[in-house]
């Protein structure tokens, strides 16, 4: 496979550059997270243990599982159907747990198609609350639409915009993840990559028309995210790519028009190999908190690389 993009882009960037590359050999790792608002009489474990299938618990306090057998028997199991598990990406679940919002609140998922983190957000507010999920796309909205009911969430309510395009009054909500349109470079494995959707997609070329217009919208949801959130709120970017330019390069802007905008740490109460949002990259510098933000390699953690910001309105 050729992963020259990377390696003109990225090898002064990530850390342990040719273990990064290896990591891309490696099939696309399958994840399942438990949904706690399941009401089946058994758990994830117990159908694992009893099935005999293989897996790891890469955070013992999370329950999700990591296993070894082809995703097709995982979408097409009774249980998925059930609602007992959301087949997903460890790395996915750390900006739902980084915002983690309350119950009883008001809480925006901005890009929320197919619905993987705003079921953990539901779950992680215990169905109580109000969340507001949006997706304009009608194949998109219906698949979201299906995996709300799959899993069982009650406080959501589906807009079918853009999440800059809602008609909501400024100051709205009080949590906001804003997991961003983005290159999608850390899905980038050698056995979904040979796949015709991605060849004709072609994303392992660096684009500057596609690169420009992502950049534009992701500064433009940031923004709409800023209007919309509560002084005290809190709100999260993140993108599952590599670029510095969808990531710091957005949280930059970001702060640089709104100075009551300031950067947190992200805590988790659970350790995994994160390493810090950078300050320079190719001649251009990023503030000291940049270092708040966390990138995700998947030669570090297995599972897609993943970029995660936390913002605090004050």
């Amino acid at each position: 496979m050729d992963w020259s993009l990377f390696s003109e882009r990225y090898r002064e960037l990530i850390p342990n550059f040719p273990d990064f590359l290896n990591s891309l050999s490696r099939p696309f790792p399958i994840g399942l997270r438990e949904n706690s608002l399941h009401c089946l009489p058994y758990t994830l474990e117990d159908k694992l243990k009893k099935s005999g299938v293989s897996y790891k618990r890469p955070v013992s306090s999370l329950g999700f599982f990591e296993v070894a057998e082809p995703r097709k028997l995982w979408g097409g199991d009774i249980d998925h159907h059930l609602g007992l598990y959301y087949m997903q990406a460890l790395s996915s679940l750390i900006s739902p747990l980084a915002l983690a919002p309350q119950g009883n609140k008001l809480v925006l998922d901005m890009c929320a198609a197919p619905g993987g983190k705003a079921t953990h957000l539901s779950e992680l507010m215990n169905n109580e609350g109000h969340l507001v999920a949006c997706e304009p796309d009608l194949n998109r909205r219906r698949i979201l639409k299906g995996n709300l009911a799959r899993l069982g969430v009650v406080n959501s309510a589906i807009f079918p915009l853009k999440g800059q395009d809602l008609p909501l009054e400024k100051e709205s909500f009080d949590y906001i993840l804003l997991d961003g349109p983005c290159s999608s470079e850390g899905t980038f494995r050698e056995d979904v990559i040979s796949g015709k959707k991605r060849r004709k997609t072609n994303y392992l070329e660096y684009k500057k028309f596609f690169r420009d217009s992502l950049h534009k919208e992701q500064k433009g949801l940031i923004e709409a995210a800023y209007y919309l959130l509560k002084k005290g709120g809190t709100l999260v970017y993140s993108t599952c790519t590599y670029d510095p330019d969808e990531n710091e390069g957005v949280v930059m802007h970001a702060l640089q028009k709104f100075p009551d905008l300031s950067l947190v740490p992200i805590e988790l109460g659970f350790e995994l190999n994160f390493c810090p949002g950078i300050t320079q990259y190719r001649g251009q510098t990023y503030c000291k908190d940049m270092e708040k933000s966390v990138r995700i390699y998947p030669h570090l953690i297995n599972s897609i690389g993943f970029y995660v910001a936390k913002f605090i309105k004050q």
